[in-house]
């Protein structure tokens, strides 16, 4: 989903913001400081490139290119925690814009994408690999919002809602390790070697979520996309 400036009135009942002479609303979640901090994910400066867009003007560009409005949405949303998540997971589909980044190109993304980021903490994959050959063909890396999808955002946010980060983190992981089975593997070498990054993200979540000042404080509002979870991913669409 790709979102272009704000120029025309959405029809969302929660709360409302005023953008210039636009009114901007976001679906009712049933929690009204959730829905006021999503409202603010919805940034008040348009993109400065088409999704897609590789020239040498973005490498003059802050990545992640974000308001402060935003930001500050997403390191208080993050601050809130997984009790908030059934709340939260009801503005995925909001695809009006939020921040960009860098993957393959230029990305603009939207509220929705913000979600995603803010469920799993920064960590969209940690397979390492944008595609790889299976006995049957060709498969793309497994990603969170995939897992989300597999499991259904809000019966998934229901089991969240009591479930520490650490925890919600070694169930996806352990999620991409039955889906990278059930895909299976064209050798034994690509099995060891796959299992093995798997096992490795294990260690290193467990370390990050142990340290004070880590990924569990809410510290780093948007993660990224040349960190060691998400570079390889290419487009998140």
């Amino acid at each position: 989903m790709r979102a272009l400036p704000i120029i025309s009135i959405l029809c969302f009942v929660g709360a409302s913001l005023q953008a210039g002479d636009v009114q901007l609303t976001v679906e009712d979640s049933g929690l009204k400081e959730v829905d006021a901090l999503v409202l603010r994910l919805i940034s008040d400066r348009p993109a400065p490139f088409p999704s897609g867009y590789w020239g040498q003007a973005i490498d003059m560009m802050p990545v992640p290119y974000v308001t402060l409005q935003v930001s500050d949405a997403m390191a208080r949303l993050k601050q809130m925690g997984p009790p908030m998540f059934p709340a939260l997971v009801k503005h995925l589909r909001d695809d009006r814009y939020s921040f960009s980044s860098i993957s393959a190109a230029w990305d603009n993304l939207t509220v929705g994408d913000a979600v995603i980021e803010i469920l799993s903490d920064g960590h969209y994959m940690y397979s390492g690999y944008k595609g790889r050959q299976t006995p049957s063909g060709f498969a793309v890396y497994l990603s969170f919002d995939a897992y989300l999808k597999d499991k259904g955002a809000e019966k998934w946010a229901e089991w969240a809602k009591d479930k520490t980060r650490l925890q919600i983190q070694m169930d996806f992981i352990d999620w991409c390790v039955v889906k990278e089975k059930a895909r299976g593997f064209t050798d034994a070498d690509q099995e060891k070697s796959l299992l093995a990054r798997y096992q490795q993200a294990r260690e290193r979540v467990r370390k990050e979520y142990s340290e004070p000042d880590g990924a569990a404080n809410g510290s780093q509002p948007i993660r990224s996309e040349t960190n060691s979870t998400s570079s390889a991913a290419g487009s998140r669409r």
